[in-house]
């Protein structure tokens, strides 16, 4: 028996466990358990001070891994933040027993082949942003072979959305899998039919057979048993708290560089290969450059006064445009507002209603030369 499953033992036993727990976390006899809790600790105690360095943070990284984070790389790097100086090997002794116990929890399931599958779902959360406490969206879309995964945040869950995110995600990738499988969407589908086949969304079936996928749906209403992964690895990986934030393009900032410098550096558990190792096994579909119109265009006839109307705010388009029809684009937080293949004007999408948001060029008697600036 090695110092450091000795102290893990007395540690199991202080937070409660007993004997037969201890024992099956760690796969030994319950009276090999029994002897080593009432005998003497081991001979040879050589690493026991520089054990002592991680004891202020054992409750944390007890109960990190019991959330599910179960790699030693993130738990370095959090615990470092908290003052940790030892060393890294000390982190994964102590760390190797526990590992059998949350991986059992988890259940066996049937790895994917490469290229074979990819999971998309949502997840809410509330943070602070500009000062107020803001309702977002986390999109995840997950490679099931490499685990390697694409996050980011949006304001809302629409289907132009989801789109636009799984692109992203595919190009992040470099490539799309076979089948993509979504997870709790409303979006995707209204249901299902009076045969118990799913009902899917026509722009999604566009989507897919333009990208040569084939789509599969796991969700409340529907048989899932796994559900929800990605974003409960993100929420419990990416410590979206420890930051301040003064608009969503920081947290995307943020959540792309954790992605790159740990979530996606880190071990796949169980082969123990690097993520990118296994990425490079993928054999991904090559991405379709044909453009695929994702984003749903709203017409709005342009009043006198040289606005338009777009979920109860207002925005200004030239004047010269007035009584003609328009049609809006919302894109990356911002209104678009086209004329024909033309852009007449840009604004900042409004965060609440009944606001007017008008150019000073924007006017019968303004300047026809600012119509086609993007402000």
């Amino acid at each position: 028996m090695r110092n450091e499953e000795y102290l893990t033992i007395q540690d199991m036993k202080q937070k409660g466990m007993n004997i037969s727990q201890i024992a099956q976390m760690l796969g030994r006899d319950r009276k090999t358990i029994r002897r080593w809790l009432n005998g003497k600790p081991p001979e040879k105690q050589h690493h026991l001070p520089n054990l002592q360095k991680l004891d202020p943070y054992k409750d944390y990284i007890y109960q990190r891994m019991n959330e599910g984070c179960i790699n030693a790389v993130m738990l370095l790097k959090e615990i470092r933040h908290k003052g940790y100086q030892g060393e890294a090997t000390l982190l994964r002794e102590y760390m190797r027993p526990l590992r059998s116990q949350i991986r059992a929890k988890a259940g066996n399931r049937r790895e994917a082949l490469p290229g074979e599958e990819a999971r998309v779902d949502w997840g809410e959360i509330t943070v602070n942003l500009h000062g107020i406490q803001t309702k977002l969206y986390l999109f995840v879309m997950t490679l099931e072979y490499s685990q390697i995964i694409y996050a980011e945040f949006m304001e809302n869950q629409k289907l132009e959305t989801l789109l636009n995110c799984q692109l992203h995600a595919m190009e992040y990738f470099g490539g799309v899998t076979r089948h993509v499988i979504y997870e709790n969407l409303r979006s995707v589908s209204s249901g299902l039919d009076s045969q118990g086949r799913i009902v899917w969304n026509r722009r999604l079936i566009q989507f897919a057979g333009h990208y040569h996928f084939m789509m599969g749906f796991y969700g409340s209403r529907f048989n899932s048993s796994r559900g929800e992964r990605g974003i409960r690895f993100v929420k419990r990986n990416f410590r979206l708290n420890e930051y301040t934030y003064t608009q969503l393009s920081e947290m995307n900032d943020k959540v792309w560089d954790w992605m790159d410098d740990m979530a996606n550096k880190s071990v796949h558990e169980a082969s123990a290969e690097r993520l990118v190792d296994r990425l490079a096994r993928e054999e991904l579909q090559q991405i379709n450059r044909d453009h695929f119109e994702i984003l749903d265009q709203h017409f709005r006839k342009v009043s006198n006064d040289c606005l338009i109307s777009y979920q109860a705010n207002h925005y200004s388009v030239p004047g010269r445009f007035a009584g003609q029809v328009v049609h809006i684009l919302e894109q990356d937080g911002c209104i678009r507002i086209f004329h024909g293949t033309q852009e007449i004007a840009v604004h900042q999408k409004a965060l609440g209603k009944q606001q007017i948001f008008r150019k000073e060029e924007h006017s019968r008697t303004g300047r026809e030369s600012g119509s086609n600036e993007a402000k």
